[in-house]
């Protein structure tokens, strides 16, 4: 196991292969970004690479778990003080989403790198599965097994993550959103006009906000 950083120094090293390491992989598959070219990149030796990481898969999982962790504390944000797992569910979608838009560097990473986060007891899809079974519970949703519908809306959300980081544009991700929503909405079991409206005020509240700031030149 490699050690956490013990002082300032060594967190700056560290900080600048995890930096270097998201812009390469936002930019290409893992495997077409070598140990030199992040070494390169981040303007560091090569052995203090080897000093944080065993390796550069080891530095990509890294890189994706602190990318959706912080999905992942948008999503909890999104979904404070919302009970039905419905809303829950499309409200999360359209976070993933808007993260694509607000976040494009860390969103590339995640095309590029989306393995490794499917199991359910994956502690980044615990919120996931606790919105599915709650859903079962209650009769909200109809889907055979949780695993089954955790791979779902996980492969719908990764797919409508690609197409927006191709066309980062906030009309496209708003259309984007609120269908894809109302698809794993009906997937999961909602009634056809449900999972349009809930789709679309999920859309509307999150995607559809204010796009951020632009820096002045």
């Amino acid at each position: 196991m490699i050690a956490e950083p013990a002082n300032p120094r060594t967190a700056r090293t560290k900080a600048a292969l995890m930096a270097a390491g998201r812009r390469l992989l936002s930019q290409r598959p893992i495997d077409a970004v070598t140990v030199d070219d992040i070494v390169q990149a981040a303007e560091v030796g090569k052995g203090s690479f080897y000093n944080h990481f065993a390796d550069r898969d080891a530095l990509g999982r890294a890189i994706t778990a602190q990318i959706r962790a912080s999905i992942e504390s948008a999503v909890a944000r999104a979904n404070a003080g919302v009970d039905d797992p419905a809303r829950r569910m499309a409200r999360a979608v359209c976070t993933y989403l808007r993260y694509a838009l607000d976040e494009p560097e860390p969103a590339g990473v995640l095309v590029h790198i989306h393995t490794g986060h499917t199991s359910l007891t994956a502690p980044l899809n615990r919120g996931l599965v606790e919105d599915l079974e709650t859903g079962l519970a209650t009769g909200r949703f109809d889907v055979a097994t949780v695993e089954s519908g955790v791979l779902y809306v996980l492969g719908v959300t990764q797919l409508a993550l690609v197409r927006i980081v191709q066309e980062p544009n906030q009309a496209f991700a708003i259309s984007l959103s609120q269908q894809m929503c109302a698809l794993v909405l009906r997937g999961l079991g909602l009634a056809g006009v449900e999972a349009d409206r809930i789709a679309a005020q999920a859309s509307d509240a999150i995607v559809r906000k204010h796009p951020r700031p632009q820096p002045a030149n």
